[in-house]
């Protein structure tokens, strides 16, 4: 597809991209989102987060699109978004949730044998309070309380030396691989999920999403499990990191794709806006 085609749907990651990685803030986003709501072009947020987490996020963004939550691990629509729920959805008030992973308790459950048989130490949420989160994260407790609220999606730390050394990410996602489940990797965390995916929870988000038969569908993320995301759409947008790199693995991955021009929601607004003007962005790599 042409840069230059019109633009039915952008999805976008949150911390690091749509949102400011240390302090969550998305004021300087606030041009873009304006111009997508005024052109009726959805935006859809994929996070790693939880629903608690993205739903009143969603709201602050005046939002009423639906959400791909925890990595994939479930859809969450306005009801009236989704007069037709597919098998296994289960109306909550006035959303829809659509479950695509496994439970969380299983996968709790799961993470010390997956660690053990890698042979690395690990420390999920499950065992942390919400002071800890609130040091790992740098939200307030609040928000904390909502990020531990899990329904499909584990994350955890490496702990000790084994931070550093790739072969140990080797070793947890095939002990992963071997008891039907995978682990991927954010910007602060390792998460242990289901066979599932951000962009196998895009996919059939847009199965179900009624959408302008014509134009793009626009990605943006940082983090290496945004790849399955980025990969998922026609435009893949990778946003740098506070460094000024990129992400490793998405620049292997996807070395032809574009670059935003800057960490968080400046850069964000910046690529949106590109896009919707018709702008091509800079290479990856050049």
């Amino acid at each position: 597809m042409s840069d230059r085609e019109d633009c039915r749907l952008v999805v976008t990651d949150l911390d690091g991209t749509l949102l400011d990685e240390d302090t969550y803030d998305f004021a300087p986003a606030r041009p873009a989102l304006a111009t997508l709501a005024d052109r009726g072009i959805p935006l859809v947020l994929c996070s790693s987060k939880t629903r608690a987490e993205m739903e009143p996020l969603a709201a602050k963004l005046g939002l009423a699109t639906p959400l791909v939550v925890e990595n994939g691990g479930a859809l969450v629509f306005p009801a009236d978004a989704l007069p037709n729920p597919p098998r296994g959805a289960r109306r909550e008030g006035p959303r829809v949730v659509v479950p695509l992973g496994v439970d969380r308790v299983d996968l709790v459950a799961a993470l010390p044998d997956v660690a053990g048989e890698a042979g690395v130490r690990v420390r999920g949420f499950a065992t942390m309070t919400v002071d800890e989160v609130t040091s790992l994260t740098g939200l307030g407790a609040g928000a904390a309380r909502r990020a531990l609220r899990r329904e499909w999606d584990e994350p955890f730390v490496v702990e000790g030396n084994e931070r550093t050394r790739p072969e140990h990410e080797e070793r947890l996602a095939a002990a992963a691989r071997r008891r039907g489940l995978q682990v991927t990797r954010g910007g602060r965390f390792h998460h242990l999920t289901g066979p599932v995916d951000k962009g196998e929870g895009l996919r059939a988000l847009l199965r179900l999403l009624p959408l302008a038969p014509l134009g793009q569908t626009v990605g943006l993320g940082d983090s290496a499990n945004d790849l399955p995301m980025l990969e998922a759409v026609d435009r893949p947008i990778v946003m740098p990191l506070e460094s000024g790199g990129v992400e490793p693995a998405l620049a292997a991955a996807l070395p032809g794709a574009e670059r935003g021009p800057a960490p968080g929601p400046v850069g964000w607004a910046a690529a949106v806006l590109g896009v919707l003007e018709g702008r091509s962005l800079p290479r990856i790599g050049t």
